[in-house]
């Protein structure tokens, strides 16, 4: 409905354009006709001012001839003179008097509404033998312009495909596997890796400093004085966080919610982030978070489907804040945001083990992985123990497979992607003689897409062969050591690729919408 409203908006001012185009023709040819016609009495005046001057040179050689004095010249003898010079009817009847076209106008005042004035415009055009049916904008273009925004459209438009040379494939390739190495001995899998252990350890710091950011805002811990100190280390971080922003939905166990026997059996500590959507940090887990909070009810995925349960303790406990729905809606997606923060490093009974010795804990499962549960399907034999592809994504997990190192799996994929499109630019700034304009890495450009496929697969190839050498044939350390990031990257400029493929040489509608919504919108701003 709304593309409706826009099409006709930008018909209706087209139409109005295009009779303004051709007003402003009608006065541009009389503009021409009356110079012309100006420049051509012009000329007769200076014609005639010569030949006066001649006349009256010779008259006044003649009066010195007949010895005449030309200042005792009456008013009589004048009059007797411009008698002479008179025209007479018939001279009178040939001359031509220039006659000019009358010019057509639209009336419009302060009383004028836009209905009438499109009732206007469809009058002059049908008086004037023109028609509105068609496309307004192709008449108000010229051919050069027309020539211009086609070749735009094709150069920006078109879905085209990829003529890379050796040099990019080999640009690309280099990228992948220089990616791929640092993933192989950087990388790894949890709890073995380099870059997990920094990784880690920032996202403890980041924890600590939003909650004690939070602490020192908070009013009502403030107000309380010395009574209530700020917590000082990791565990009263996560546990301010979680008392700060408590939800309905955060059960360990399935004791914890009014279930029967067999439901969500297997849930605990470690991989109750992972069974529960609201936990999801991203849209799925908000949308599930304010489901929740607002029914008072938990989302979970157990063996392949999607249950709502009521948790025992929150069944009447919970309350979501606010007087409003507006209120209440923005009270959920806090809660939300603030749950998410203190369960990003594990919740403050997973970050102790059984030893009492602080342990990694049970963060947030990265992006879109918990949609694998819904995955329960296949028999996989697992150390000896035959397990659907759903329940290896939640052993996966249980081993920490987390967000946390979902950030350590994106440092190599990142810098991939950032290697690329560099070494691209330069490449076509230096080797092709482009201006640093065209060699922006980005956009619709058909090299660039295939060479980051080249670059993500090399990548991805590197991280499989690698996951299958290293684990010594068990399958739960060749998923662990899987770079789920890569291969999602992977899959994507696949996508990306195949589209192009099949879409070759006809219009990317989508960017073309986008960026016409994107100027419609700065126009209307600019009012």
């Amino acid at each position: 409905m709304t593309d409706y409203i826009q099409d006709k908006v930008f018909d209706e001012a087209g139409n109005v354009l295009v009779v303004q185009s051709c007003q402003r023709k009608e006065v541009e040819k009389q503009l021409a006709k009356v110079l012309e016609e100006l420049n051509s009495l012009e000329g007769i005046n200076e014609n005639n001012n010569a030949s006066l001057d001649e006349l009256l040179l010779l008259a006044e050689n003649l009066c010195k001839q007949l010895g005449l004095d030309a200042s005792a010249i009456s008013q009589s003898d004048i009059d007797i003179g411009m008698s002479m010079i008179d025209l007479s009817q018939e001279e009178k009847e040939r001359v031509e008097v220039i006659q000019f076209d009358i010019i057509s106008n639209i009336v419009v005042d302060d009383s004028t509404s836009w209905k009438q004035y499109l009732s206007n415009i469809e009058d002059f055009a049908k008086n004037h033998g023109m028609d509105l049916s068609k496309d307004p904008f192709e008449k108000l273009m010229t051919e050069s312009e027309q020539v211009e925004i086609a070749e735009r459209i094709r150069s920006d438009y078109t879905m085209q495909k990829s003529y890379c040379d050796k040099y990019d494939y080999v640009i690309a390739a280099f990228s992948g596997v220089s990616a791929g190495l640092i993933d192989s001995f950087f990388v790894g899998m949890p709890k073995a890796s380099k870059l997990g252990k920094w990784t880690d350890e920032k996202a403890d710091t980041f924890v600590e400093k939003v909650a004690q950011g939070m602490w020192k805002s908070d009013k009502r811990a403030t107000s309380e004085g010395k009574s209530k100190k700020m917590p000082d280390d990791l565990n009263k971080c996560i546990s301010y966080l979680e008392q700060r922003f408590q939800v309905n939905y955060d059960a360990r166990y399935a004791k914890d919610l009014d279930v029967t026997d067999g439901v969500l059996e297997g849930m605990w500590s470690k991989n109750h982030h992972l069974k529960s959507l609201s936990h999801s940090p991203h849209l799925i887990g908000l949308l599930f978070s304010i489901l929740d909070q607002f029914t008072g009810e938990a989302s979970f995925v157990d063996n392949g489907k999607l249950i709502r349960v009521v948790p025992k303790e929150k069944k009447n406990a919970f309350e979501l804040k606010g007087n409003t729905f507006a209120a209440k809606l923005f009270c959920g997606f806090c809660n939300w945001i603030g749950h998410i923060l203190s369960d990003l490093v594990g919740s403050s009974s997973t970050r102790n083990v059984l030893t009492g010795k602080t342990g990694r804990g049970s963060g947030l499962p990265i992006p879109f992985f918990e949609l694998l549960q819904f995955c329960n399907f296949g028999s996989l034999n697992v150390d000896g123990e035959k397990l659907s592809f759903a329940e290896l994504s939640i052993s996966v997990f249980e081993h920490g497979y987390d967000l946390r190192l979902g950030a350590t799996m994106a440092i190599p994929v990142f810098m991939n992607e950032i290697m690329i499109r560099i070494l691209w630019s330069v490449k076509h700034r230096y080797y092709h003689n482009s201006s640093w304009k065209d060699s922006f890495p980005f956009g619709n450009n058909p090299e660039l897409r295939r060479m980051l496929l080249v670059g993500h697969g090399s990548l991805c190839l590197l991280d499989g062969v690698d996951s299958g050498i290293r684990p010594g044939g068990s399958l739960l350390n060749f998923a662990l050591r899987l770079n789920f990031i890569a291969w999602m990257r992977f899959a994507l400029s696949g996508l990306v690729e195949l589209r192009a493929m099949y879409k070759s040489d006809t219009l990317d509608i989508e960017a073309m919408d986008k960026d016409l919504g994107n100027e419609w919108t700065r126009l209307l701003s600019s009012q």
